[in-house]
């Protein structure tokens, strides 16, 4: 990654910024609620999105929140997938399942005695 770049942004070819969508832009196509996960304590959670502003640049919306378990402030968000199938699904009854989110194993402190 160049020097530079925002991170929560996306870049064309020619390395010109790709403008995010907007909380109002999402609202606009039926969105209005998102998923947050923590990288703190792999908390999941679905929110509203009617706290915040509707110029606010989506991925920017991670920059306001902190896990109310941890409080970490390193979160992530992403549409509710959830509510986006069943929503496409109610448009159009075509019936799109979203997948689960995968399992996490501890993982093991022994060492393996094959290795």
């Amino acid at each position: 990654m160049r020097r530079g770049r925002n991170p929560r942004r996306s870049y064309d070819e020619q390395g010109r910024e790709i403008a995010p969508p907007t909380i109002g832009a999402l609202r606009a196509e039926g969105e209005t609620t998102a998923a947050v996960s923590c990288h703190g304590c792999r908390r999941r959670v679905v929110i509203s999105t009617d706290p915040f502003p509707a110029d606010l640049p989506f991925p920017d919306m991670a920059l306001r929140l902190r896990c109310s378990e941890c409080a970490s402030r390193n979160v992530s968000v992403m549409k509710d997938m959830k509510a986006h199938y069943e929503r496409i699904t109610a448009a159009t009854g075509w019936k799109m399942e979203p997948k689960p989110w995968p399992k996490l194993e501890p993982a093991s402190l022994e060492p393996d005695p094959e290795a």
